[in-house]
């Protein structure tokens, strides 16, 4: 394979490419509660995608997300308990009088394990549909659902001549109770990862990931996250090893109005193990 098909197979998630992706995502806040303009997170994301070529040329598609928190902020009540940002845009009680922010320890966050079924037709055609499933195993009692999430996942796009675009969307809703805080709540989000690459030549890319989510538990004015985002790309070849380093900014046109992203910047570092698959 070449430079220039290595990086484009990397920007399809649905790749053949046994991988490694490694997010390293800087956030900054917004939002009406006091001092929430004043935030910021970090976080690091595990991806390890391991694709399993069927008889028929199609693809079992295995991805895990194992995310690693730094700072991340939370609102603390003048009670015991916290609430992460999601409670934030569920809990009608929650206003300026209600508490502060602060801030919790470095931890593993909720674990995310997809299951598809798809692949890319002669066509260009991209086509999956799937299992997403997220394990309660954050280690922070500040930031945790306490929730195991299911749900159904699509992924539709197409590789052209120049590029490919296309869009993954799944729903997650939780099945098994109340959660972790002392707080009756749900969680049904609804997001769709958005992906596009525009080929520059000699392994480059213009590429743009926004993920935009409606929670449909939120109160009103809290429910829409939408970003624009805008990144560039390299795939390297260290023998016959490709590896991508990727830089992207988003920034958030609609947020939670109590609480939420305004900005994010992303560097990834993917490696690939093999592209044998491909052969």
């Amino acid at each position: 394979m070449s430079v220039d098909q290595v990086a484009l197979e990397l920007s399809n998630p649905l790749t053949g490419l046994h991988s490694l992706a490694v997010d390293m995502d800087y956030w900054t806040y917004q939002g009406d509660l006091p001092e929430a303009k004043d935030q910021s997170g970090f976080r690091t994301v595990f991806t390890p995608s391991w694709p399993i070529k069927l008889s028929n040329e199609k693809f079992l598609f295995l991805r895990a997300t194992i995310p690693v928190y730094g700072d991340q902020p939370y609102w603390k009540p003048v009670s015991y308990l916290d609430y992460a940002e999601f409670l934030i845009r569920q809990l009608p009680s929650i206003d300026e009088t209600t508490g502060r922010f602060s801030y919790g320890h470095d931890h593993l966050g909720a674990i995310g394990i997809d299951i598809g079924y798809g692949g890319v037709s002669e066509n260009g055609f991209i086509s999956m549909v799937g299992i997403a499933n997220v394990a309660p195993t954050s280690e922070d009692q500040s930031a945790r659902r306490g929730q195991w999430l299911i749900g159904p996942e699509l992924a539709l796009g197409q590789v052209t001549s120049w590029g490919l675009i296309g869009g993954r969307a799944k729903h997650l809703t939780n099945i098994d109770g109340d959660g972790a805080q002392e707080v009756d709540y749900d969680t049904n989000e609804t997001t769709l990862e958005l992906f596009f690459a525009y080929a520059l030549g000699n392994g480059w890319q213009i590429e743009s990931n926004p993920v935009i989510l409606y929670d449909w538990e939120a109160v009103s004015g809290n429910e829409w996250s939408i970003p624009v985002a805008v990144g560039v790309s390299k795939t390297l070849m260290f023998g016959k090893r490709p590896v991508k380093l990727g830089l992207e900014v988003q920034n958030f046109v609609m947020s939670a109005d109590r609480f939420g992203p305004e900005w994010l910047i992303n560097f990834n570092l993917t490696p690939v193990f093999s592209t044998e698959l491909l052969r």
